[in-house]
Parts: C-alpha cells; structure tokens; sequence
C-alpha cells in the first residue's frame, strides 16, 4: 500500500514521470496521421507495449492513476469509447504486476507471451464493449492486424527501454 511519503520520494517521482512522458510520447506516436490509405497498416499500441514493460520492471512507477489518466488521454485523442481502453489498460496493468516475479525469472519468451496476451485483451475488450453498446466495432481483420503489430513491436519497445534508457528489472529490497 503506498502512502504519501512514497509518492513524494523523488526517485519513484522521477521514475512516475518518465513513463508518463513516454507514454503521452505513444499516444502523440499513435495519433499521428502516418498512413492514411486503406490499405496503410495499423499502428501498434505502443502506449501498452509501453505500460507492460514499465508494469512487469517498475511497478512502483506505474501507479493505476497514472495508468488510467494515459488510457483516458489515449481513448480522448483516438476516438476510441472514452473509458473502454483506459479500463482495458489498467488490467493489463494489473495483470503483468501481479505476474512480474514469474515473468523476472521466466525470461524473454514468457514476457513476450505476456505481451501478446496483453495486447488480445487490451484490443478485444473496447471491440466488445462497442459491440455491446450495438454500434458498429471495427472489422476483425484490422482489430487482428493491429495485435500482430502491438506483438511485433513489443521487443523493440523492450530494447529501446533496456539499452537506450536503461529501466531494467527492480532489485528485490534485502529484508
């Protein structure tokens, strides 16, 4: 349970920050006009590419508030049902925290699985509610694409965040 103390520590503050930029930075990304043809491929979610790693490495650094803001803002500058990503998100957060030590020890493969189990829910979710809701969801076919995409992209994500800047796995505190 986090009280105000550990929010106001800067390390954890500094660390808050850094994943909310690079999260506004994916959803600027996904936002962007960059192929607007029929046939343009889709874009990956890379705000959840980016929220599973952040999830699974500095879950202190995810906080589900932070989490929710980025899926409001992500679902506000998309078009997407406002709440439906943003609640599809913070499962997924939730999800990869509570299996961040399996994944710890389990290695690349299994994180890489994790991701893609992710990127299935965090993209079925809002296509369910919208078919709930009875107005039309987007075709299959695209809503597939964009999963294979988020997938694919989800390694390059953890490159960049491991070599690049350096967020790797939280050290267990010695107790």
């Amino acid at each position: 349970m986090s009280t105000l103390l550990d929010y106001l520590n800067p390390v954890r503050a500094l660390r808050m920050a850094q994943m909310g930029t690079l999260g506004l930075l994916a959803i600027y990304g996904e936002a962007a006009p960059l192929g607007l043809s029929p046939s343009a491929s889709p874009s990956p979610d890379l705000l959840l590419c980016i929220v599973c790693y952040w999830s699974a490495r500095r879950p202190d650094a995810t906080p589900l508030l932070a989490v929710f803001l980025l899926g409001v803002a992500r679902d506000l500058v998309t078009d997407m049902p406002v709440g439906a990503g943003a609640l599809a998100l913070v499962i997924v957060s939730e999800g990869i925290k509570t299996w961040r030590h399996h994944l710890a020890r389990a290695g690349f493969f299994a994180e890489w699985l994790a991701a893609a189990l992710a990127a299935f829910v965090a993209t079925a979710l809002p296509w369910l509610l919208v078919l709930i809701t009875l107005a039309q969801p987007p075709y299959l076919t695209d809503v597939g694409n964009q999963i294979l995409h988020t997938i694919a992209a989800y390694p390059i994500v953890m490159l960049l965040m491991r070599w690049v800047l350096r967020v790797s796995w939280k050290k267990a505190k010695a107790v």
